[in-house]
């Protein structure tokens, strides 16, 4: 007993240490944990805001974003879309849905539903960039036929870019997670420790590793949804180029890549595939600073300015080679 005891102790003596500061006057202060092993007050705050979708009778899962009078609307993903999509609440309640659009490049699709009771919507508001290697929750709705819900939890990496399907010509923005994730929970909604909507679980797109889970990021969601929304369907051009921010670029990076230490702006180029409507004028190494007058300094700048377009549209890509300022017109796909 006496044994056990002092196991405990040295235990909770390592806790504290580990949860404190010693003060210049001898004090001791304990700081605030947040717990990340307890997920269930993230889970609590969110659930409502998750949906489970039922067509063909498989089950997948759909994010509330917005309700409109006594219009809800859903994102979702393609496969869900069916002649009859059913979507579930997790207070049971069931509802017949209407599909507005589907992205075949994202796999999402959006939904409207009429109810007559409030629901909290995610919301699509920019979020500070995603830490590689942050704790991240995937989230799915309550289950009709089972009656519960599929939680996952992991990490996840910064943002990259993925063809979802080897025919497509966008390359999606989308997280990697090392969460284990049903397939019931496509469609649901990935979160960060505060319950911030990250991104939807989407099925792994055809440059991905089998190991990993996928989610298109809130950005890219905002998009698609709002073009939908709008129009039905999403109307964007495609560069079909892989890049990384300078400005998230580490000292080392722009070393090796003969990048100035000091560069802060435009995209540095990773890789031109041959699909891809610059393929032979832009390459590996060259800086895109500009697309028409527009200044490209992030992911988010590129796929703004690419929503704007479409397939067919000619731009300017401004850009840096080897110290030398030029640019080229290429007709997006």
């Amino acid at each position: 007993m006496c044994s056990v005891l002092l196991v405990w102790n040295i235990v909770l003596t390592v806790q504290v240490h580990r949860l404190s500061t010693n003060t210049s006057d001898g004090k001791v202060i304990v700081h605030n944990k947040v717990d990340t092993n307890d997920i269930s007050s993230v889970i609590a705050s969110v659930k409502t805001s998750v949906v489970s979708v039922e067509s063909h009778h498989d089950v997948y899962s759909g994010v509330v974003l917005e309700k409109d009078d006594e219009s809800l609307y859903i994102v979702t993903v393609a496969e869900a879309v069916g002649n009859t999509v059913e979507v579930y609440f997790d207070s049971g309640y069931c509802a017949q849905a209407e599909v507005l659009g589907v992205d075949e490049d994202t796999d999402l699709c959006v939904l409207c539903v009429d109810v007559d009771f409030d629901v909290d919507g995610f919301s699509l508001k920019e979020l500070d960039e995603v830490s590689s290697g942050e704790n991240v929750i995937g989230i799915g709705g309550r289950t009709n036929g089972i009656g519960n819900r599929v939680i996952s939890s992991g990490v996840c990496s910064e943002e990259g870019l993925y063809e979802m399907h080897s025919d497509s010509t966008w390359l999606a923005t989308m997280y990697e997670t090392d969460m284990d994730v049903d397939t019931r929970q496509y469609g649901g909604a990935l979160v960060d420790l505060n319950g911030n909507l990250l991104g939807v679980l989407v099925n792994a797109p055809s440059t991905s590793s089998s190991r990993m889970e996928y989610a298109i990021s809130s950005a890219e969601v905002k998009k698609v949804y709002e073009d939908i929304r709008k129009d039905g369907a999403v109307t964007r051009g495609s560069l079909g180029i892989v890049v990384r921010a300078v400005n998230e670029m580490e000292s080392y990076e722009k070393n090796q890549n003969g990048l100035n230490l000091d560069a802060t702006s435009g995209l540095f180029i990773l890789n031109v595939p041959e699909t891809s409507c610059a393929y032979d004028l832009l390459y590996r190494g060259d800086r895109l600073v500009k697309m028409d007058n527009t200044s490209i300094d992030s992911l988010q700048d590129l796929r703004n300015a690419l929503y704007k377009k479409q397939s067919g549209d000619e731009v300017k890509l401004s850009y840096i080679r080897n110290n030398e300022s030029d640019s080229v017109t290429v007709v997006l796909q």
